[in-house]
């Protein structure tokens, strides 16, 4: 048994624990999966009339996405280190994919920040338009701006949540909490990881396509 979980005198049975998990990936799942489906459904009917195009994505998303499908290509190296019992490679793995996730949250916020900022540019200029010709047809594509950045920042919020439980399961690597018998935590975490890499590929695909 986990020597920690016997210190604790408690332990959640490991099928319950993943049931849990695919449960709340689920329930993930529903939330970003409709709110896409949203987000393409206004985008084609043509929202605040933003012709094709009028989207420019930050570049430093494309480095946000090399890390969090780093993320994803580590991970498994992890999993693979633990239950061969090769506990050095095991948190090696584990740490480098720490540092991606932290990457892809320290590279995510200045993007993010550059699209609230391209929104209330736009919003100031189509005052400023009103204020002079009083004539909203040429409205620019300031909403979507804005709703990219509510999207975006919906998906970041759940990476940090990850970064955390992530630490967590670092930490406990280190204290020697997995072996080849007990790894569940560090696979539903992966899990996790997996999942968020997959919405942002789709995400972020997305708004290049329909931009």
């Amino acid at each position: 048994m986990n020597p920690v979980a016997a210190k604790s005198g408690f332990h959640t049975p490991h099928r319950a624990a993943t049931i849990g998990m695919w449960l709340f990936l689920a329930a993930l799942f529903m939330l970003f999966g409709s709110s896409m489906i949203a987000y393409v459904w206004v985008r084609l009917m043509g929202l605040h009339r933003a012709p094709a195009g009028s989207l420019h994505l930050p570049g430093l998303l494309w480095f946000s996405t090399a890390m969090i499908v780093g993320v994803s290509l580590t991970f498994p190296r992890a999993l693979a280190a633990v239950r061969r019992e090769r506990q050095a490679q095991f948190r090696a793995w584990l740490l480098a994919t720490l540092a991606l996730a932290a990457m892809f949250i320290v590279i995510q916020t200045p993007a993010m920040a550059r699209l609230l900022a391209t929104h209330k540019e736009l919003l100031a200029d189509y005052r400023q338009h009103l204020a002079v010709r009083h004539d909203a047809s040429t409205a620019p594509p300031m909403q979507l701006y804005g709703v990219v950045f509510i999207l975006v920042l919906l998906h970041a919020l759940h990476v940090l949540g990850g970064v955390v439980s992530l630490g967590v399961v670092a930490v406990q690597s280190y204290r020697g909490a997995y072996d080849h018998e007990n790894y569940a935590p560090v696979r539903h975490a992966a899990l996790y990881w997996h999942f968020l890499d997959i919405v942002w590929i789709v995400m972020f695909s997305t708004f290049l396509v329909l931009g």
